[in-house]
């Protein structure tokens, strides 16, 4: 349930939610989305890899300091902060475009002020968010997947990520206002936020929708969302967006850019909690500007522009504990999602996974999971670019926390027809996951 403050705590679970709740955007196979700008990359060298060692250094002996401001009432928070870095150590190991690795950086700054506490009752909350990633990229370079192998793979940037600001009028209702992640709240399934793999944040035929995806990872749109809860357990949440997030010139800039020829996103869900062990969401999306037709065109060859893109999802995802004294627990998900197959390239999607910990009685914070993610290409993507029918990834993963502010993450994953290209063989990527966070807040 979202409140007026945004509680940061010290350990893994706001960053690892957060974040796989994004989706690839630009390093994509080259018939999906456009192929990164940047040649092989490498661990970004010179003041940048200094500050990140400095920081992981901080992070670890919790030395990093962060201005405050001191609490309005006890026991509240007026300003919490929170610092993270992930690093994926991926390696194409057969099949895809080519054999070889790269290791992908992201690091998040996040600061919540709450007006509420700092400034007297009334007060809403202002949310903001820094994100950098560094050039090395991914996908597109060795397996040549579409859905994305890992959830940071990006350009490199350094960008103002969201900034928005949430006023709450009564308990019931909220507001946002800003630069805003729709993947956050949209579409976001707890269960599946172990995974790598970005389907698991946010299905692609939502993600791959868009003349620049939606307002997901790694570029945000100006956005307002409206959000009701009513009952025992029901929330209904909208928002529009601008359509077409950042520059898709220039996708390392932040850049808000409002056109009444790029138009709107409007985004509607519902979700309904059964007691915290069972949560169903359906939500649906349209843009109201036309795109082009993948396979329709004029006279002299000329992609004629069609309104209708639009989609739906659903999903459904549960908890139990068993065990001795409940200590192990079992999560599990199932997701849908339809699109028009006429203007994307995906026009159905299936995914499901289920998550353990507790097995282990010596080490009771480990998780396992599996999962499965498979885009089905519309029937036009597929006449047009000779492609398979679908894309398939399987995924093995395990964490391993090894401090309160350090965990580890071996993952596997199969990738069946990567980029639903008949010529690139079925790939395999082995790879391992280094998180690191600290949050900050006065008490």
């Amino acid at each position: 349930m979202t409140t007026t403050e945004i509680r940061i705590p010290d350990t893994f679970t706001w960053n690892q939610k957060y974040r796989n709740r994004c989706n690839l955007k630009h390093a994509v196979q080259r018939r999906f989305v456009a192929a990164s700008r940047y040649g092989p990359g490498t661990i970004y060298g010179g003041l940048k890899t200094r500050l990140i060692r400095l920081a992981a250094c901080l992070l670890l002996t919790g030395q990093l300091p962060v201005p405050v401001l001191a609490d309005t009432e006890a026991g509240g928070k007026a300003v919490s902060a929170q610092i993270g870095y992930i690093g994926d150590l991926l390696h194409n190991a057969s099949g895809g475009i080519r054999n070889g690795s790269a290791y992908l950086q992201n690091v998040d700054a996040v600061f919540t002020f709450d007006f509420g506490r700092i400034i007297g009752s009334g007060g809403g909350s202002l949310f903001a968010y820094l994100l950098w990633n560094n050039a090395s990229t991914f996908s597109d370079r060795y397996p040549g997947d579409a859905q994305g192998v890992s959830n940071i793979d990006a350009e490199r940037a350094l960008r103002l990520y969201e900034l928005w600001y949430e006023h709450r009028p009564a308990d019931a209702l909220s507001l946002k206002i800003g630069l805003y992640d729709l993947n956050s709240e949209f579409d976001a399934v707890d269960a599946s936020a172990l995974f790598l793999n970005s389907s698991h944040g946010i299905i692609p035929t939502y993600s791959q929708t868009g003349e620049n995806g939606p307002s997901i990872f790694p570029v945000t749109s100006l956005s307002a969302r409206l959000q009701w809860e009513f009952g025992k357990g029901n929330l209904l949440r909208y928002a529009i967006l601008d359509a077409v997030p950042g520059d898709p010139e220039n996708p390392s800039a932040t850049a808000v850019k409002l056109s009444s020829r790029e138009g709107v996103l409007h985004a509607v869900e519902y979700n309904r909690d059964f007691s915290n062990a069972l949560r169903l969401g359906l939500g649906a999306f349209s843009y109201n500007a036309e795109f082009e037709a993948i396979r329709e065109s004029d006279a002299v060859g000329n992609a004629l522009k069609r309104s209708g893109n639009n989609g739906w999802y659903g999903f459904a995802e549960g908890t139990a504990n068993f065990g001795a004294a409940n200590r192990q627990t079992l999560s599990a998900f199932i997701r849908y999602g339809a699109a028009n197959g006429a203007l994307n390239p995906f026009d159905r999607y299936i995914g499901a996974g289920m998550m353990m910990s507790g097995f282990v009685p010596q080490r009771p914070d480990d998780q396992i999971g599996v999962s499965v993610a498979m885009a089905r290409c519309g029937a036009d993507f597929r006449a047009a670019n000779n492609a398979q029918s679908h894309e398939t990834a399987f995924e093995f993963t395990y964490v391993l926390p090894i401090a309160d502010r350090l965990q580890i993450q071996p993952d596997f994953q199969y990738i069946l027809n990567p980029g639903a290209d008949p010529d690139l063989e079925n790939a395999l990527v082995l790879g391992i996951r280094l998180e690191l966070n600290h949050g900050f807040h006065h008490r």
